[in-house]
């Protein structure tokens, strides 16, 4: 009978160091993805910066019946920009500007004033850029 006892002891003891053994397997692999999140979720953040200071970008500051303002926010140069306006005033305007640095703002002039009620603006750079605005009168 011991000879049983004894022959059962080894198939366990390996059965034991093969369960702990893929136990710290999966310990260190938690870990390791664990740093691998905080890494990438750093490289993306700043991915992110860096294509948005290097992007173009603008805003629509300032609306009225008859002038638009037009503000370069992106860390480029943008160039002429088309002016859409919904319902059409004029289908299409242009304004006078032929670059807007970094920064930069610009008015310009409608070929003819705004209606009364909602008017939906969008500006559109030759970039990409889109600023939209609802003008309300």
């Amino acid at each position: 009978m011991n000879n049983k006892n004894k022959a059962i002891s080894p198939i366990i003891a390996v059965i034991l160091l093969i369960g702990v053994a893929i136990g710290a397997a999966a310990l260190a692999y938690s870990w390791y993805m664990g740093i691998q999140k905080g890494t990438q979720a750093v490289g993306g953040t700043a991915a992110g910066q860096t294509a948005q200071a290097s992007s173009a970008a603008m805003q629509i500051t300032f609306v009225n019946s008859t002038t638009i303002t037009i503000k370069n926010i992106g860390g480029v140069d943008i160039n002429t920009t088309l002016i859409t306006c919904t319902p059409s005033v004029n289908s299409s305007l242009w304004t006078d500007t032929d670059t807007l640095n970094p920064g930069e703002s610009a008015t310009t002039q409608f070929l003819s004033s705004l209606g009364s009620g909602v008017t939906n603006i969008k500006c559109v750079s030759a970039e990409g850029a889109v600023a939209t605005y609802q003008y309300i009168s």
